[in-house]
């Protein structure tokens, strides 16, 4: 259910005569403005919404930021694989092995994925380019043009996911499922400082870590495509004590369990049979069937925040790959029943640390003890 109660600073109804897009300070770039209800739909649909309004300045605002939403995921998408290649030579895994691995990754999700996302990323400035254009001279086919760029950043974006998780399983393959956590903590180590510093409650008001919080998510997700229609859309929730972000699904983790969105081809299951936890850890909320990409949200917005912060910034409710394990899965190898699945991601953004529940804690093995208590009223500025 999406409504348009404005939450501190954010998803406030634009003017009339308001601009689609406006610099924010912490991302240090221009992101879409808007109420709850223009956030919640993707970017490109955005855009060509504005195209059959007879609205060419706003269709190229909304243009030009989906490749400012996409820029995050081109630079870890192409720095992670080849950091992970590193970590799992430094971790033992022979040239050869890695090698033999690799070409087997090849096999499943084709040689332009393995090149990364940097080789394609031309095709989508240019797809890009020429929507843009379209959009000045009033050419008949902009709105297909603006769908030509959806589908090539749709393209560059799946292929990239499919590399990453796939090189992820081969760290489960070589390492075994309870590395999750090194290689996690090695890719996250920056973010994990920059993350801790910024939504520590003693260095901001916490309605200031909320707004950039929901800032995120809205930015990060329209560029992961959520949705089972691949457009970015996102449904937002608005609850006295939180405010909800869901994905069904969302276009990395839910979409490695989501056979809908993957022609029947869900990357935990057969051909692919990426990793999905198949015993109960802390950094995976406990729970067998969480995809291996999807760990790192756990970690990032639960396990460590609560470790360094004494609350979680972000609590998720991941999706999950059923009740068969990885190991059953291949052995049944497509033949049996689908596996129960749950691929919808829900993350929640809490109007205060001091409200998030003892559950959350607990299902990722920490005591609520250090969470925060209730500020007053009459003395917060939260």
């Amino acid at each position: 259910m999406t409504h348009d109660t404005p939450f501190p600073g954010y998803g406030v109804a634009r003017e009339p005569d308001g601009g689609a897009t406006t610099h924010i300070g912490f991302l240090g770039r221009n992101a879409r403005t808007g109420s709850w209800q223009e956030l919640s739909q993707g970017t490109f649909r955005a855009a060509s919404a504005a195209v059959q309004a007879a609205r060419s300045a706003e269709a190229i605002e909304l243009l030009h930021v989906s490749t400012l939403e996409a820029q995050e995921l081109r630079e870890i998408y192409e720095a992670w694989p080849l950091t992970l290649e590193r970590w799992l030579r430094a971790e033992g895994v022979s040239n050869a092995a890695l090698a033999d691995s690799l070409a087997q990754l090849q096999s499943l999700i084709g040689a332009r994925a393995i090149r990364g996302i940097e080789a394609a990323w031309p095709e989508y400035e240019l797809a890009v380019a020429r929507a843009i254009e379209g959009c000045r001279s009033g050419e008949p086919q902009t709105i297909e043009l603006i769908e030509e760029a959806r589908q090539s950043w749709l393209t560059m974006h799946d292929e990239a996911v499919d590399r990453i998780c796939g090189i992820i399983d081969i760290a489960v393959q070589h390492l075994g499922e309870h590395r999750l956590r090194d290689l996690w903590d090695m890719l996250l180590a920056d973010w994990y400082e920059i993350h801790a510093e910024r939504y520590d409650i003693d260095h901001q008001p916490w309605s200031v870590s909320a707004h950039q919080l929901m800032v995120s998510i809205v930015d990060g997700f329209h560029a992961h495509m959520a949705g089972g229609s691949r457009q970015g859309d996102i449904e937002i929730i608005i609850e006295s004590d939180r405010m909800g972000f869901r994905f069904a699904p969302c276009g990395s983790g839910g979409r490695n369990v989501d056979p809908a969105v993957t022609q029947q081809q869900p990357r935990a299951g057969a051909p692919f049979n990426f990793a999905v936890t198949t015993e109960a850890h802390d950094w995976a909320w406990n729970q067998k069937g969480v995809c291996s990409y999807c760990v790192h949200c756990c970690l990032l917005n639960e396990l460590m925040p609560i470790e360094r912060l004494g609350y979680p910034t972000r609590v998720i409710d991941p999706p999950v790959w059923g009740e068969a394990n990885r190991t059953q899965l291949k052995l049944h190898d497509g033949t049996a029943a689908d596996p129960t699945l749950s691929t919808t991601c829900t993350w929640w953004v809490y109007r205060h640390p001091s409200l998030v529940p003892d559950r959350v804690y607990r299902r990722v093995g920490r005591s609520p003890a250090a969470r925060p208590p209730r500020p007053n009223a009459k003395d917060s500025n939260e």
